[in-house]
């Protein structure tokens, strides 16, 4: 899954400032709110707030993804913050310093199969440090998008340039030192030649 498929740039929030994850919470269902992704604020606020009582939603390398499971979500959506400052949220060791915040928003029909999804497709993506970086380094919406449209393909294409360059490289090696050999060999051999004439 792509997570691009999930938000738009309009769901995106770049150099955020909270006073703390209730007022991150509240500015996420916001602009889910005004771009027309629920039919009810308060009702899925409400569910938000719920799930942040039940548990922890911070999962570590700097990420926190409160969620929602609502009727008022017309189709499963997130939007998201990457804050200026570390702002503290409650995770399975107690709080925890956060700098990106997911907020999933998900009906109920699709609970299980999508939200469970973006949950791995995110985990899996934050848990490389150089997909992290970039995010955390990103200063337009645009680029997180692109971030975000990534996908297999463009992992391996750029594996496999990193391969093929490494590849470039011992043969450059190789033949800096094998020329001189051959060219060396090959003068003995004609001398050897021209000594037997």
């Amino acid at each position: 899954m792509k997570l691009a498929q999930l938000t738009s740039p309009d769901l995106i929030l770049i150099d955020a400032v909270f006073d703390d994850r209730l007022s991150a919470i509240h500015a996420l269902t916001d602009k889910l709110d005004l771009h027309g992704k629920l039919t009810n604020k308060q009702e899925f606020l409400e569910a938000v707030l719920t799930r942040e009582e039940e548990g922890p939603t911070a999962l570590g390398e700097y990420l926190a993804v409160p969620h929602g499971k609502s009727e008022a979500v017309k189709a499963p959506v997130f939007a998201c913050a990457f804050v200026k400052e570390e702002l503290m949220w409650t995770g399975l060791d107690g709080d925890e310093p956060v700098k990106m915040i997911f907020l999933l928003a998900i009906p109920p029909a699709e609970a299980g199969s999508t939200h469970m999804e973006v949950l791995t497709t995110l985990t899996s993506l934050l848990v490389e440090d150089d997909f992290r970086e970039q995010l955390l380094a990103a200063s337009s919406t645009q680029e997180v998008m692109s971030l975000f449209d990534g996908n297999e393909d463009s992992k391996n294409y750029e594996q496999s340039k990193k391969e093929i360059d490494v590849q470039v490289e011992i043969a450059k090696d190789t033949s800096r030192y094998a020329y001189p050999a051959v060219l060396g060999i090959g003068v003995l051999i004609s001398v050897f030649l021209f000594m037997l004439l």
